[in-house]
């Protein structure tokens, strides 16, 4: 996603943020890991069997953040977060893990299927080419999956201080059929013990509620559109058998009432997430260290209990 210029007003902010672009590229880090066992268990077979985690998709995938001097760092998001988390407790079981993060800032359904990520990546081809690499090569693996993909779909569609519905209608059916398609080619790619876990997306858009009427307007016919492509994400998902993280749910995206205060003044609650929980206040969309930590809470809760457990 591009930084903002601090002299813009926030809703010209929230009318431009959403054009992703460079967020740098997002190398793997990995824990020595075994060949799948000839039991077919998943590594070297038995309870100590390595674990894989990949994450795929968009700059929040790979953990992008601006920050106020202007520039903006990768590697820090709600990957990392969960990263850490199962990292941990796959030591604590004496288990090796391993983490790759192939997230690419500005990625699409279409460019995530096809290739053409606007900004430099780790992999040739497109990021699915690589996922279904990658998956391939773990069959017998215990592999979680994470993806988030389907905001930059739709963000051509926010500008001059409206949403231009037909334009946001034809994004989100891109989602539906971009999405049905990365999720069938990632099934068909997984072996038995690979768990895919996708997300659905807070809305920015809600920051433009503090300038005034129209940004209120703004504001609430945002949630409608947020409301509409989330459907398809867990309609999506949920034909593919894939659980979804409830990021929308964590970031309160509906819930106009109550008001709580925020800087002097009584705000909607979800607009006070959206301001606690990303970098709006400088025209950055991306969520900051709190709200990737949310976004990788709402996963955990849709994590399979083998990655949890402890012994």
């Amino acid at each position: 996603m591009r930084p903002i210029a601090r002299r813009r007003t926030l809703v010209a902010a929230a009318l431009a943020a959403l054009t992703l672009a460079a967020a740098g590229t997002v190398p793997a880090a990995a824990a020595p890991g075994g060949q799948p066992g000839p039991d077919g268990s998943g590594g070297r077979g038995g309870p100590h069997r390595p674990t894989y985690y990949l994450a795929l998709g968009d700059s929040l995938a790979a953990g992008y953040q601006s920050t106020p001097t202007g520039g903006h760092v990768v590697g820090r998001g709600y990957a990392q977060d969960l990263a850490r988390t199962l990292g941990a407790r796959a030591a604590q079981q004496h288990r090796a893990f391993e983490f790759t993060d192939l997230g690419c800032p500005g990625e699409t359904t279409g460019t995530m299927a096809d290739g053409g990520c606007p900004y430099p990546h780790s992999f040739s081809g497109s990021q699915l080419e690589a996922a279904v690499a990658y998956l391939a090569a773990h069959r017998k693996d215990e592999v979680l999956v994470t993806i988030d993909i389907g905001a930059n779909d739709v963000q051509r569609c926010a500008a001059g201080g409206t949403l231009d519905l037909p334009c946001a209608l034809n994004g989100i059916e891109q989602v539906r059929t971009g999405l049905d398609r990365i999720l069938g080619q990632l099934r068909a790619a997984a072996g038995p013990h690979t768990r895919i876990v996708g997300m659905n997306l807070y809305d920015p858009f809600l920051a433009a509620w503090t300038t005034g009427d129209r940004g209120k307007e703004l504001a609430t016919a945002s949630v409608r559109l947020s409301d509409s492509l989330n459907q398809v994400i867990d309609s999506v998902d949920a034909r593919h058998r894939v659980p979804t993280a409830d990021v929308a749910g964590a970031f309160a995206t509906d819930s106009f009432t109550p008001t709580v205060p925020l800087g002097g003044q009584q705000v909607p609650l979800n607009v006070a997430r959206i301001l606690q929980w990303t970098n709006m206040a400088r025209g950055d969309i991306h969520a900051n260290d709190a709200g990737y930590q949310v976004i990788a809470d709402a996963f955990l809760a849709e994590v399979p209990k083998q990655y949890l457990r402890l012994k």
